[in-house]
């Protein structure tokens, strides 16, 4: 019998929809049963493509026995933590406060009013029953002290929401971004690649500062520490070698066993990752990765309206990584003759062993080493992995696949038009291009309202919950990019209109950054509870650093100083951090790097502006605006700037131009 998660949106909440247990979303109506009962709740946090969420799923919710402790002593919620991150950052708080350290399932205790008391992760089906009857005893026999307790938590949640000003406001120089750099440096792990630790996660932002890094410094020791990684992984199990895609993280260093669940974010930020380094490099192995990303984007998490999905499953038939394994003999017979051949090109029973006799396709040589090797041309391995990847696919297609997580969610697809607005700009290809003005207009359409706010998430024809600071964010710099590759100023003025409704709902009143809930927030509840300040750049940069970005390039455009300016603070406020902890604050340093070495706005007028402008596109120049228009603009930057029957291509910084130019080989940027 269904509880009341049927009546929800979301894959992971209705993957509870038939627990025994009597779950509510999460809402007043949950609350309130608390405080009419007098007993605590379970907040449960997950997300669809979580392994141990469905292993904690099966395992205790259920199970009628348990299920039934549940309902008899707690209200029971469950919360998907990418619909509702202001939520999950809230409870995940709580319980790195008593853990020092989170992860999911997440689960936590709390008080009728939510403030948390207590709280883990995964649970053993023995322990989660001792859990659950301690604590209800707790709940009714030393209330006194669960109270003490949730006060000091919610202190502490509080506390972690407070940014200190600096005891000195000193301007960004140069050794801002060399004291970063030299500090990331030390984490680097040079000899596989990524940084250094027995888990590895992507974390593009961090590589995109690198690059930055690079482009302005010339170090080599950044670009060989870019390529190892960029190699690595794309060689890795982590990288779906048949059907493209990237997996969430690697279990090991060797980047062989992903975490199998594909997210929808990774892929765009790496497709954005691969394609600015390609640029860089003219390595075609870059360009066939961005490929072979989009190829899975396409086929797998794609919308018929052009929006994108959030997630594959890691799990097929509750297993992990079952639909992506391979064992030796399915390759003797699928393609007998080349077996052995195939077998040493993608590590089967050597490098790519995994355990109970199953493979993760990797490749331990470049084809270029592999071709040497083997004595073949670079064409004959070409047309044989073709051939084999195609069986190997046709194949695997017939296997259960995993499930998909089919909520569209705005900041992930602001981050995928972005990733294929980069790979545009890099290559001039229409089809990419088309993708990203595809899903910017279902994104406008559907999930952005005539006033400039934003819905999180969209699902069979429904947008619901009102945005977070990263689906402002994301959105507005995904409409930046989208205006260097086709130079329409209506993704300027959205942008900016996005702009200014976080200037004026998202501010803090004693701090240049923005709060990650609006004021008007759907859950007032969440308010009281905290109001979440998020900072740092983990697998998705914060909201806070995207901001200080699409400030610093919607005040050149516009010639806005005040954006420039709150942008500039953001940056100085944050350069502590940046330089203590730059491992997670990879976009500021891109920022930071951005405003120290002064950002440059080419502006091209007349007949041959559009052309020249895209010629522009060949190259990478991160700290490089492009603005260019044909006939008359409102925008200012082109104000007094057409001259009849000439193309002008004027470089201008902090809104002073230099004499124009009429041949791009003239232009110095």
């Amino acid at each position: 019998m269904a509880n009341r998660l049927i009546n929800e949106t979301s894959p992971y909440l209705l993957q509870h929809a038939e627990n025994p247990v009597d779950w509510y979303p999460y809402g007043p109506e949950a609350l309130e049963q608390a405080k009419k009962r007098d007993c605590p709740i379970i907040i449960s946090i997950g997300y669809s493509a979580c392994h141990w969420c469905h292993v904690m799923e099966h395992e205790s919710f259920s199970v009628p026995d348990i299920a039934e402790i549940m309902n008899k002593n707690f209200v029971c919620i469950k919360v998907d933590r990418e619909e509702r991150p202001d939520i999950d950052q809230i409870y995940l708080n709580a319980v790195q406060l008593l853990h020092g350290q989170g992860g999911w399932p997440l689960n936590a205790f709390a008080l009728p009013d939510g403030r948390p008391f207590w709280g883990g992760t995964y649970f053993r089906p023995d322990q989660w029953k001792d859990v659950l009857q301690q604590l209800s005893d707790m709940y009714k026999q030393n209330y006194e002290e669960l109270l003490t307790q949730a006060e000091r938590i919610h202190s502490g949640i509080k506390s972690m929401s407070v940014f200190d000003a600096p005891r000195e406001l000193k301007p960004l120089n140069n050794n801002v971004i060399q004291d970063a750099f030299d500090q990331l440096a030390h984490k680097f792990d040079k000899d596989l690649g990524g940084t250094i630790g027995g888990i590895k996660f992507p974390m593009p932002s961090i590589w995109e500062f690198v690059l930055n890094y690079h482009y302005i410094s010339q170090s080599g020791k950044a670009l060989d520490q870019l390529k190892l990684t960029l190699d690595k992984m794309m060689r890795g199990g982590i990288f779906d070698q048949l059907g493209g895609g990237f997996a969430r993280y690697s279990t090991d260093r060797e980047w062989k066993v992903p975490h199998f669940e594909k997210m929808l974010y990774d892929n765009a930020q790496l497709a954005a990752l691969y394609a600015n380094s390609y640029l860089v490099t003219g390595d075609q192995n870059y360009l066939a990765t961005v490929s072979k990303i989009f190829d899975f984007i396409d086929k797998e998490l794609t919308s018929d309206e052009g929006g994108f999905f959030s997630a594959l499953d890691a799990d097929s038939e509750g297993i992990e990584g079952l639909y992506y394994v391979w064992k030796k003999q399915e390759l003797i017979d699928l393609l007998p003759e080349y077996s052995e051949l195939l077998s040493r090109y993608w590590g089967i029973e050597k490098q790519g062993y995994w355990e109970d006799g199953v493979n993760v396709l990797v490749r331990p040589y470049t084809d270029d080493q592999f071709a040497q090797i083997e004595h073949l041309s670079a064409e004959e391995l070409r047309q044989l992995v073709n051939m084999a990847s195609k069986v190997l696919l046709n194949e695997r297609n017939k296997r259960t696949k995993p499930s998909l997580d089919d909520k569209i969610i705005a900041s992930w697809n602001a981050l995928m038009i972005k990733g294929y607005a980069v790979a545009a700009i890099a290559t001039h290809n229409n089809r990419w291009e088309e993708s990203a003005l595809k899903a910017a207009d279902f994104l406008t359409n559907n999930m952005i309202g005539e006033n400039g706010k934003i819905l999180r998430t969209w699902k069979n024809g429904v947008a619901k919950i009102n945005g977070f600071l990263d689906d402002y964010a994301f959105a507005a710099e995904a409409f930046i990019y989208l205006y260097n590759l086709t130079f329409d100023e209506a993704w300027l003025l959205k942008a900016r209109e996005l702009t200014d409704r976080v200037l004026r709902d998202f501010s803090q009143s004693d701090s240049p950054m923005f709060w990650y809930m609006a004021e008007d927030s759907d859950d007032k509840n969440v308010l009281k509870l905290s109001r979440i300040l998020e900072t740092t750049d983990g697998v998705e940069p914060s909201g806070n650093s995207v901001m200080a970005w699409v400030l610093l390039a919607l005040g050149q455009y516009f010639e806005n100083n005040d954006y420039i300016s709150r942008s500039e603070q953001m940056c100085i406020y944050i350069q502590k951090n940046l330089i203590a902890y730059p491992n997670f604050h990879g976009y500021w340093g891109s920022v930071t790097a951005s405003h120290v070495q002064g950002i440059s706005l080419v502006a091209i007028t007349g007949r041959s502006a559009v052309e020249y402008a895209r010629r522009l596109h060949n190259t990478y120049h991160p700290n490089t605006l492009l603005a260019a228009a044909v006939s008359q603009s409102e925008l200012p930057v082109f104000y007094n700037k057409f001259k009849d029957n000439k193309t002008l291509i004027y470089k201008c910084i902090n809104h002073t131009c230099e004499a124009p130019v009429e041949r791009l080989e003239d232009l110095n940027i």
